[in-house]
């Protein structure tokens, strides 16, 4: 919620405006983004049934604000031209969204002027050619069964990029202006207190370890994980 926080004051939400909330996971930016702003929302995930979201919503009397969603962003949308005001996204947008034929796709949907606001993991510079070939271990680790299976690096940390790579993209589709495109400054500290809240909490021991071990090799080398935001319109 640090980092939704960070995104929405970047945007110009207004009340009643219509906002998809794009990857959203167990549904709390959703409630946060109806609750504060009073919007209407339409929470869509992939590995999230619409059955979980929308018991979750009537429970917290959200039922009439927040439509639940279950599918896949990169197939055929069943919204209208233009029906959003705006889309946000956080921590989903790199898996998919580093191209120009799926900012098109989901673009259709976004109104003349709506604003398209991004708040993910970035790296801090780009993987040389020479880590290209021979990939840091923090970054293409195996994960546990029964998941072992999983490309780490090639599904996740080669998608993500810097925060001037994402500029670059939004400017060069012609479809949108970026108004806003910035590093989160106490992003390594976040990431630490993360890392502090699964060892007091002992929630993940794997990822503490893997977290403690990427955090010890950002000491010295590059690039490290960060957070950024950038927001956008649609021209």
């Amino acid at each position: 919620m640090y980092l939704a926080t960070h995104m929405v004051r970047s945007m110009k939400l207004k009340e009643g405006d219509t906002v998809l909330d794009l990857g959203c996971g167990k549904g709390t930016t959703s409630v946060f983004l109806a609750r504060h702003f009073g919007v209407k929302v339409v929470a869509l995930d992939l590995w999230t049934s619409a059955t979980f979201l929308n018991t979750k919503f009537t429970r917290l009397g959200y039922r009439d604000r927040i439509i639940p969603l279950n599918l896949d962003v990169t197939r055929r949308l069943p919204f209208a031209e233009g029906y959003f005001d705006a889309v946000f996204c956080m921590n989903s947008f790199s898996f998919y969204g580093g191209n120009m034929d799926f900012l098109q796709h989901l673009l259709k949907h976004l109104r003349t002027g709506g604003q398209l606001c991004i708040g993910s993991e970035v790296l801090t510079d780009e993987f040389t050619e020479e880590q290209l070939k021979n990939t840091p271990p923090v970054y293409a680790f195996k994960l546990p069964a029964p998941n072992e299976n999983v490309d780490v690096f090639e599904d996740d940390f080669n998608k993500q990029h810097t925060p001037r790579w994402w500029q670059e993209l939004f400017e060069k589709s012609g479809l949108l202006e970026v108004e806003f495109c910035r590093e989160l400054e106490d992003a390594t500290v976040l990431y630490e207190e993360m890392v502090r809240d699964n060892y007091i909490h002992n929630k993940d021991s794997f990822d503490l370890e893997i977290c403690l071990e990427q955090l010890e090799w950002e000491r010295i080398n590059r690039p490290r994980k960060s957070l950024f935001v950038i927001t956008s319109h649609k021209k």
